[in-house]
């Protein structure tokens, strides 16, 4: 079973980015009421490492890349790591990737990746929190400031 799905997913894998490309590039997640929204955000109004990857998917496939970065960071970044590990996993002909499969084997890689990966996590709920706290205190001081005068 496992050695017919290693010799499908080389051919299902471009499909599948493909048909989730098109997808996005026609449907709008930010515009129109998106079914799929963030569980994790829902029930506990913060952000999940994965918040605002479906509009990060729209504007990549729409050129946008700044755009994509302000609505995931991490995301937009782990592209290029998840590329790598598709590649040196699936289509390593005649042993060509083999020093990219085991940098994405590596345990330090992998280690690196999940520890960024909660640091994320953090520091997004964590900035958001500190710069509302920080602008109501603003407007405090300067509400303060104008009474005094």
């Amino acid at each position: 079973m496992s050695d017919r799905i290693d010799r499908i997913i080389p051919y299902a894998l471009p499909i599948v980015f493909l048909a989730t490309g098109g997808f996005y590039y026609l449907v709008n997640p930010v515009i129109k009421h998106f079914p799929l929204q963030c569980v994790w955000r829902l029930l506990t109004g913060t952000q999940c490492p994965a918040c605002g990857f479906q509009r990060a998917i729209h504007a990549l496939v729409h050129g946008q890349f700044t755009e994509a970065l302000s609505y995931n960071y991490f995301f937009v970044i782990s592209i290029p790591f998840a590329l790598i590990a598709i590649l040196a996993e699936w289509y390593n002909y005649r042993h060509k990737l083999d020093f990219l499969r085991t940098f994405v084997h590596s345990h330090y890689t992998l280690k690196t990746y999940v520890v960024l990966y909660f640091v994320w996590w953090v520091m997004r709920n964590v900035v958001k929190r500190l710069k509302t706290y920080l602008l109501q205190l603003s407007n405090r001081l300067s509400v303060w400031f104008l009474l005094r005068s």
